[in-house]
């Protein structure tokens, strides 16, 4: 045996021509294959827990070929509106799987926070990376390219970014992906738009995937999509989907708006469970009733038409698509095939939330089944468009009196207003069910920006200042919750955020607990979102690149940033609650002979995209902003959720409440309102700031945080 043999034999060589034959493959033409046609070849679902296991099917949803198709047609913008559980968010994960195996190009992917971008990575690509041994292969080995955030793929890269103002103008790819573009919020910006200059580089051969619910659209009327994917969907070619009815074979289409349009019909005056036995779909063509059952087969058959054609009750389409460089879906809850409980459950929610909503004036939770399970634009039920400040002036009840605690409240909760040379300040009451009185409003002269004595006192006085109960027994009862405005004049935000950290060191600010993934203090800088999907609430550290949970543990400032809008469509329900009861809002005695209280109320209205804006004339509205920011910190703390038979520590009776204090109060003729304008003297605020600690540290003990 020679030496050349042995070499050969204990030190084998790789196949130069499959060397070869790899390295050239990839300077190969794209193969030209449809998202579509690549996925109903080799995508596989691994659904194990009761989800769908197996090869793709395009009859599950056939419905989601048209947007895939688009995908690699001549658009530069495909948008899909949908709502959960309807498949939407699957054609972005097939286009990846086609791109990776057959057409590589660079990859954004954008999702709206960190937590929500991580979550999808594991729970969705990660599992078809492993399922599908075409992109398994490709993945580079390095651990550097297969981190959570980037993955390096043979001739490509895809990176997962939250949708933050700095992610979507700092980098560049020819084709980008947004899930749930209507939870984005980049500062203010308008997602989409930032996403697409990264591509402009790349031209007619780049692509843009939104898909989101219609959270951001103002109502039904297209002059409401003015934001998010709704606006996109009005400037794209709309297309809806039609099938064909089962009675009669004539096309029509459950998309609101359609020209023939096949409803969904249930007595809504019925008990629960009937609706949802009993709702079906109605042909607009025979009147037809059309069971749950049907929808598959309905699906089957179905097709898009974009605006500019039309198609005849026989299915014959005609008319050419209107010219745009979007192509825009809209898929319903009434499609998916995937929807828990059918069209009957479906039904039943809808029902189920809109009475909720009429019987406490929050709608919520109504909201949310038309946005993100029907996947349709909400409109209020009420004509939420302005206040009527006269008529609320008629409704002060001369038995109450500024500065007292009425009987029926059980949590008292305090907002600042930051004005250039004085603190704007209002308590608000609440009782069972959201039932709330105005305790106090009154202005505090002080060099707001630039004096850290005087938000010192503001907080202290707040929070330590405790408020006479009505029945005359000296007791008194301190306030739970005080949230402030931490922007408006130069200078403010700073010395919000360090108010806070001194007041935290000399425990004014305790951290209560958390509350529905929100860490809950007693004290919290706030601040009004401006993208109309922003959520309702939520509790962030913006000085801090840190995580949340972390955060939470160090003197990083916490803030509270809300929805304006939504808040103000929910302040506006309540003050149309007429009778005393849930929601109902009671106003005391001589509440209107200061600063125009109720001008101030009535000072914005909401414009037909879902805004509240300042109407023309400029008048103050510091009292409508105070009263909404009172509701803010109860949501914090968790008012609309309570169950009030055994309620937290700090919204029980007055003879249990851990906020009533025994200790006596000079008293004052209850007809004579006399809210303190003074902090109290040091002695007696050092023994209330111990008195203040030590029932805050009740109140965690006790109270109901989940």
């Amino acid at each position: 045996m020679s030496f050349s043999d042995t070499l050969t034999e204990d030190f084998p060589f790789a196949d130069a021509r499959a060397l070869l034959r790899e390295a050239l493959s990839y300077y190969l033409p794209a193969d030209r294959v449809s998202v579509a046609e690549h996925a109903a070849r080799h995508r596989y679902l691994d659904n194990r827990g009761g989800g769908y296991v197996g090869r793709w099917n395009h009859e599950e949803a056939p419905y989601l070929i048209g947007p895939m198709e688009s995908l690699t047609g001549p658009h530069l913008t495909t948008a899909i509106v949908g709502p959960a559980r309807s498949g939407k968010t699957t054609v972005g994960q097939n286009w990846l799987l086609q791109s990776v195996e057959t057409d590589p190009a660079d990859f954004l992917v954008y999702a709206q926070t960190d937590e929500v971008l991580k979550a999808y990575v594991k729970a969705e690509i990660e599992p078809m990376i492993s399922l599908h041994a075409g992109m398994g292969s490709r993945l580079g080995r390095k651990p550097k390219d297969r981190s959570i955030e980037f993955k390096r793929f043979a001739g490509m890269w895809v990176q997962f970014l939250s949708a933050t103002y700095n992610n979507l103008t700092n980098k560049s790819a020819p084709r980008i992906i947004i899930t749930e573009l209507d939870a984005c919020d980049p500062s203010g910006e308008d997602t989409y738009a930032l996403a697409d200059i990264r591509r402009q580089t790349f031209g007619r051969d780049s692509m843009v995937l939104a898909e989101s619910h219609p959270d951001a659209a103002a109502s039904l009327n297209p002059k409401g999509w003015d934001a998010g994917i709704m606006k996109l969907y009005r400037d794209s070619d709309r297309r809806t989907w039609w099938w064909p009815c089962p009675h009669c074979n004539a096309f029509s289409s459950p998309t609101p708006g359609a020209e023939r349009e096949m409803a969904l019909n249930y007595d809504e005056n019925a008990p629960l469970d009937e609706i949802e036995a009993h709702a079906v779909l109605i042909c607009p063509s025979c009147g037809g009733l059309i069971e749950d059952n049907w929808r598959r087969t309905m699906n089957r058959d179905g097709l898009w038409v974009a605006a500019g054609q039309r198609i005849g009750e026989d299915g014959a389409v005609s008319g050419t698509p209107i010219p745009s460089d979007i192509a825009g879906f809209w898929i319903t809850g009434l499609m998916s095939p995937f929807m828990i409980g059918g069209i009957g459950g479906l039904a039943r929610e809808i029902v189920r939330t809109k009475r909720d909503f009429e019987a406490t004036g929050d709608d919520a939770e109504h909201r949310a089944v038309i946005v993100k399970r029907l996947g349709v634009p909400y409109t209020p039920p009420r004509n939420l468009r302005a206040v009527d400040g006269e008529a609320l002036a008629l409704r002060e009840d001369a038995s109450l009196a500024l500065g007292r605690v009425p009987v029926g409240v059980r949590m008292l909760t305090a907002a600042v207003d930051v004005q250039a040379n004085r603190f704007e300040l209002l308590i608000r009451g609440w009782g069972v069910e959201g039932e709330s009185w105005v305790i106090d409003y009154r202005q505090i002269r002080a060099e707001t920006a630039t004096s850290p004595a005087d938000w010192d006192h503001l907080i202290r006085h707040v929070m330590l200042t405790p408020i006479p109960l009505a029945d005359r027994s000296g007791r008194a009862m301190s306030v739970t919750a005080l949230g402030y405005d931490s922007g408006g004049e130069e200078g403010v935000t700073a010395q919000a955020y360090s108010a806070w950290r001194r007041a935290r060191q000399q425990g004014i600010v305790k951290r209560v607990g958390q509350m529905e993934g929100r860490t809950v203090y007693n004290v919290l800088p706030l601040k009004g979102m401006s993208a109309p999907a922003a959520p309702l609430l939520a509790v962030r550290y913006p000085d801090s690149q840190r995580a949340v949970t972390l955060s939470a543990r160090t003197n990083d400032v916490p803030l509270g940033a809300f929805s304006p809008n939504q808040f103000k469509d929910r302040l506006s329900s309540d003050l149309l609650v007429q009778m005393p009861g849930p929601r109902h809002v009671h106003f005391p005695a001589g509440l209107g002979q200061l600063h125009d209280f109720y001008d101030q109320l009535s000072a914005e209205e909401r414009s037909p995209s879902g805004r509240w804006n300042k109407k023309r004339g400029g008048r103050r509205n510091e009292a409508w902003d105070l009263m909404v920011m009172t509701d803010v910190m109860a949501h914090l703390f968790g008012v609309h959720r309570y169950g009030w038979d055994a309620p937290p520590a700090w919204a029980r009776g007055w003879d249990e409440n851990v906020m009533v204090s025994a200790a006596p109060l000079q008293d004052t003729p209850e007809e004579t309102p006399a809210p303190p304008s003074m902090p109290p003297p040091p002695d007696v605020r050092l023994a209330r700031i111990r008195q203040q600690a030590a029932r805050m540290g009740s109140l965690r003990k006790s109270g109901n945080m989940s």
